[in-house]
């Protein structure tokens, strides 16, 4: 009996404070399932065994069963963490993506033209008016966005591919899974009998 108590103490404590750890519920599964050993072998000892065994498994079970929810709490909260820092790892990467390809077109735009080849003598060096400058910023943003286009236009041509190719899938399971014909009719007694 006074094992019962025990066993009613440990699980009345875990009812009135839930482990904030898994440390903590493994520390009190533990000791409820010493408790459980020790109160199955007190069972052993007595002449009606099955019936003491029963009560005691039940007991276990009703120990057990907030431990076993609280772990299911833990593990729906680490999910969850696990989740929301994947998110976050993924949402950085795609700014950081965005940086960089903003970054990659201010300096197409902003880039010196390449040195122009050397001239002979004979030729004066002018000095690049603002207007040839406005004009190569304008060549290189266009080209850029030429790129940006094709890319897009690749991209959707890939999605294309990939929505042609499920229909092609879809069709195909649908046939397969189509019922298949009527059998033939079996001939009749009159044709059995020629």
């Amino acid at each position: 009996m006074p094992l019962l108590l025990t066993l009613l103490a440990v699980a009345a404590s875990a009812l009135l404070s839930p482990p904030a750890t898994r440390a903590e519920v493994a520390t009190q599964r533990l000791a409820i399932e010493r408790q459980f050993a020790h109160e199955k072998a007190e069972c052993e000892r007595r002449f009606i065994v099955s019936t003491c065994l029963e009560d005691v498994r039940k007991r276990h079970q009703g120990a057990l069963a907030p431990l076993i929810r609280h772990e299911q709490e833990l593990d729906a909260a680490e999910r969850l963490a696990r989740a929301a820092a994947q998110a976050e790892r993924v949402k950085e990467r795609e700014l950081a993506a965005a940086q960089e390809e903003g970054q990659r077109r201010q300096r197409l735009v902003a880039a010196p033209p390449p040195a122009a080849p050397a001239t002979p003598a004979s030729h004066v060096s002018r000095a690049r008016s603002p207007e040839a400058v406005q004009r190569e910023r304008l060549q290189a943003q266009r080209l850029a966005e030429a790129e940006a286009a094709k890319r897009r236009e690749r991209s959707e041509e890939r999605q294309q591919r990939m929505r042609e190719r499920l229909a092609e899938h879809e069709a195909k399971e649908k046939a397969r899974t189509q019922p298949h014909a009527a059998p033939l009719p079996l001939p009749g007694a009159s044709a059995a009998s020629k």
